[in-house]
């Protein structure tokens, strides 16, 4: 590797051969960096290394900090992260406020005291071009603790009444329409005095937004379609209103889980959370959702509009993902329970234990009898009934044609069934 002297700037290697033009690309972004002097350098290995030891790789890397990205890994922390848009890290958020129309300050603020602790409730308008930025750059980061993440085609409705607030408006009808959204906080801050006029400054640490995710997200969108000159026209002068929850006391995961839940059934949110919905960050099904990615590279939707994000940035397709009832569903008529599998909210009677799927060929029949159910709707009429016949031709599939390998499911489903 030619690392010391790609770094150093030089033009050729040992041998006098030019760099090529992604090199080149390389060296000019470095020596774009403001504040290079900050940085450290680490080499990451995208291969299937077995064996080596890391002395070793530093000596394939002239001395450099090396990490190796194994098919998993990439997977599970390149892959799946980009997808979801999960990938950011939103420890120190921070949104600024105008205060140019707030003539009793820029919040409202007091504790109260709960079953799960104090917390401290803060209230504010906050720009909604603001709200845009930070939802466009950290996703479905912020939206982790969320019972659902963005609903494209399912919350088009409330979607467009909420573009046309914005972009239809000059003045500020969308702090009057809007119910909001709330933030969980570990800690926050606001300073009103930062040497700007009219301006504060407020910071939230670790934050997730557990109801308004829908209005975040469509904010976002607006934001990046318009993205330019006209951006800040658009949103001039709209505001969102923001409740922060802040936990004074540590608060574990399950009590903040706990106390999701609750503010979840207690709010009146413009599309409805679901009973199913409630369900969707329970430890089972995040452990389901990894155990599917990992072992099939099935991308199961545990919550509601989860891969919204990757499905419309052209990542993935509509297509390769596994609604949660039609997972639970495949799973029992596959596994010869035919009856079951048309039973109606399957997801919330949440009859799977994680046991269950790693229990002889659970898993591999529910992934085979996918296969085979999308093969038998893609011959029929896909908007038709899904029938008792059909979940019976899943099960009669997987008994007769399951081939042993995982890699051989695929032709086996194309060559045995004729949608007869």
């Amino acid at each position: 590797m030619d690392i010391n002297r790609i770094l150093d700037g030089e033009e050729y290697d040992e041998n006098q051969n030019l760099y090529n033009g992604k090199i080149k690309q390389l060296q000019r972004e470095i020596s774009s960096i403001d504040d290079i002097a900050r940085y450290s350098y680490q080499v990451v290995l995208l291969a299937n290394l077995k064996g080596v030891s890391l002395s070793s790789l530093r000596k394939l890397t002239e001395g450099f900090a090396c990490t190796v990205f194994d098919h998993e890994k990439c997977y599970n922390d390149l892959v799946f992260p980009v997808i979801s848009g999960t990938y950011y890290s939103a420890s120190d958020l921070s949104i600024n406020i105008d205060l140019s129309n707030k003539n009793a300050g820029s919040k409202i603020s007091y504790t109260v005291t709960t079953k799960k602790g104090e917390c401290e409730i803060t209230v504010l308008f906050v720009p909604a071009i603001e709200l845009g930025r930070i939802m466009l750059k950290y996703k479905n980061s912020i939206l982790k603790y969320n019972p659902r993440s963005y609903l494209g085609h399912e919350g088009k409705k409330v979607n467009n009444s909420i573009k046309s607030t914005i972009i239809d408006n000059a003045t500020n009808e969308f702090a009057l329409f809007n119910n909001g959204v709330t933030l969980l906080s570990d800690e926050t801050y606001i300073n009103e005095k930062i040497g700007q006029k009219n301006k504060a400054q407020l910071i939230v640490k670790n934050p997730q937004i557990i109801n308004g995710g829908q209005t975040s997200y469509t904010l976002s969108r607006i934001y990046e379609k318009h993205s330019g000159n006209d951006v800040e026209t658009i949103f001039q002068s709209k505001e969102v209103l923001i409740k922060i929850i802040t936990l004074i006391e540590n608060t574990d995961h399950y009590s903040k889980i706990e106390l999701i839940k609750e503010i979840s059934n207690a709010t009146n949110q413009q599309t409805p959370v679901i009973n199913a919905d409630k369900f969707a960050n329970d430890n089972l099904q995040i452990s389901i959702q990894k155990l599917l990615f990992d072992s099939h590279g099935i991308l199961y939707e545990r919550k509601r509009g989860e891969f919204a994000d990757g499905v419309y940035n052209d990542y993935i397709s509509e297509k390769s993902i596994l609604e949660r009832n039609l997972f639970y569903r495949m799973y029992f008529s596959s596994n010869g329970h035919v009856a079951k599998a048309r039973q109606k909210k399957l997801f919330m009677k949440q009859e799977i234990e994680y046991d269950d799927l790693l229990a002889g060929e659970a898993l591999n029949n529910t992934y085979f009898g996918y296969l085979c159910f999308m093969k038998i709707r893609k011959l029929k009429n896909p908007k038709q009934k899904v029938d008792l016949r059909t979940y019976a031709k899943v099960r009669a599939m997987t008994i007769l044609y399951k081939p042993d390998k995982i890699n051989d499911y695929e032709d086996a489903v194309k060559s045995n069934y004729q949608g007869k």
